[in-house]
């Protein structure tokens, strides 16, 4: 414990890491080109050396000529605070328990799938926590910038779903079931003859055992990590551990579809009822993963709000890896650097994420998000700024406000200003369309500026959510809907984004404007 209490209080709020300060002294990580993608490899040895495991830790390499050459690791760290020592280039190395585990696990997949001595291919493998410096944040910061690459230029990534010593009857089950059903033929006949082998087994109370033993596989800590999300939709061959059990993805995903569809165990018989509410909540974590490699698979990369906002359930250590980690599975990252230095905040990292998103593309349908994604630190955020870090997530309302680019060209773009008070106010364009006023038989009372006819119009129907007397509606250009806005306490003229309202049709701003003689104004939020 006391040497994880120093490695935390060097590092502040960076990823707690056991300490290494005897093996830091030998010297042994070579400076990686800060210009290029090097990375370092470990060489695992397959034997005990006095009961530890042992490794050999390689000069580093371009990426380009190590692509195709090693095995990349993913687990889940767990506990910072429960280590194992290991032997790195014959020093002392205290790695996380979980990590040693699955060290373990992959020597013992390496004999079984490379056995001597007709193989003797070395086991090369990229794991984060050894082939990381660790205490040089610089270098993590720079290593996590292409990590992405780093899994898909693996030949195969091994993802470890245990952390110690389990029962592997839940793998041999899925095994034997693969290997019980004709996989060729066509697509759809496949499927038919597992389904048909499913239905035929259910009697059988050693086959409705294996089942359920099968989805305590996925209640493995691995499936609600941030950055095992990343490793698993870049890599291309996977290979999932389980204790000393192993299985290809490619064989899990070709069974997941039609195991899926067995949400409701009625008729199953007392076996699978009894985990029926269980076996949901678990397929639902396993369905995101699944259902996401797929997408990315055939359509590829992802918005970056889209994404940070459906991954709202998965966990991390350090905060602002709940936006570094999604980086490398988007269509645009927006110049968003991974920066571990303990000044950059979670804080001003949200805001310095925004900020990009509004510059370079020029419109704010981040404030959509901002509405939908509150958590903790929204009161220390500003409102046009969503809280990633949050765990939960309400719907993002598809875009409402016809706005075309065109329409908006001879307006200025929005901008981030630092004003004077040291709040980071949003600069933007809008059209004050009416005010909220006192409830009234429990219906709220709208004060439109043009008259009811602009509500008409525009198809609101405001049921009052978060909005008080006096909030106003406005409709800023580049917004995806109406927003409801509230007057600063802070910020004399400047407003805070409330919610969006609701609507029944699309509105078309301009049309509004040009009919009811609405004037384009400057708006001002914090």
């Amino acid at each position: 414990m006391a040497q994880f209490l120093k490695a935390q209080a060097a590092s502040r709020d960076i990823f707690p890491t056991p300490s290494n300060d005897l093996f830091l002294q030998h010297g042994i990580y070579a400076s990686l080109d800060a210009t290029q993608q090097h990375i370092r490899l470990i060489r695992l040895s397959l034997d005990d050396h006095d009961g530890l495991i042992e490794c050999h830790l390689l000069h580093p390499v371009p990426l380009a000529q190590a692509r195709g050459n090693y095995t990349a690791i993913s687990y889940c760290a767990g506990d910072p605070t429960k280590t194992s020592p290991i032997l790195v280039n014959g020093v002392r190395f205290n790695v996380f328990a979980n990590l040693a585990h699955v060290l373990d696990a992959t020597r013992d997949y390496w004999r079984k799938t490379f056995p001597a001595p007709n193989s003797t291919r070395d086991c090369l493998l990229w794991a984060d926590q050894i082939c990381i410096n660790q205490a040089d944040l610089a270098e993590r910061s720079h290593q996590v910038g292409f990590m992405r690459s780093i899994y898909a230029c693996a030949e195969q990534t091994l993802i470890c779903l245990s952390t110690g010593q389990v029962e592997t009857k839940g793998i041999e089950w899925l095994i034997q079931l693969h290997e019980s059903v004709d996989p060729q033929g066509d697509f759809y006949m496949y499927y038919f003859r597992l389904e048909h082998h499913l239905r035929t087994k259910l009697a059988d109370p050693r086959f409705t055992d294996g089942w359920l033993a099968f989805y305590d596989i996925f209640k493995s800590p691995w499936w609600t990590r941030t950055w095992v999300y990343q490793e698993f939709i870049s890599s291309t061959n996977i290979v999932f551990l389980y204790g000393k059990s192993s299985i290809p993805w490619r064989r899990v995903s070709e069974i997941l579809p039609t195991l899926r569809k067995y949400r409701n165990f009625d008729h199953f018989g007392p076996h699978l009822i009894a985990c029926e509410s269980e076996v949901t909540e678990t397929i639902d974590v396993v369905n995101f993963f699944v259902i996401s490699k797929i997408r990315f698979d055939r359509v590829g990369p992802y918005d970056l709000m889209d994404l940070l906002a459906q991954s709202r359930h998965l966990r991390s250590t350090d905060s602002r890896d709940r936006i570094y980690a999604f980086l490398g599975l988007v269509q645009h990252d927006f110049g968003i650097v991974p920066d571990y230095s303990p000044g950059n905040t979670i804080e001003n990292l949200l805001v310095d994420v925004a900020s990009k998103i509004i510059a370079q593309t020029k419109r704010l349908d981040i404030l959509s998000y901002a509405c939908a994604v509150r958590g903790p630190l929204s009161s220390h955020i500003p409102s046009w700024v969503p809280d990633w870090t949050s765990t939960s997530c309400s719907e993002v309302r598809t875009r409402t406000i016809q706005d075309p680019e065109d329409m908006c060209s001879n307006l200025p773009s929005p901008r981030i200003v630092l004003h004077s008070s040291g709040h980071h106010v949003l600069e933007t364009q809008g059209y004050y369309l009416g005010t909220l006023g006192v409830v009234q038989n429990w219906e709220p009372r709208v004060e439109f500026h043009g008259g009811n006819m602009i509500a008409e119009m525009a198809g609101l129907r405001y049921g009052r959510s978060k909005g008080g007397e006096g909030d106003q509606f406005w409709a800023l250009l580049g917004a995806r809907n109406i927003l409801v806005l509230r007057r600063s306490t802070v910020v004399d003229s400047a407003y805070q984004v409330v919610e969006e309202a609701e609507f029944r049709r699309n509105v078309n701003v301009h049309e509004m404007a040009r009919r009811y003689a609405l004037q384009c104004q400057t708006v001002l939020i914090v």
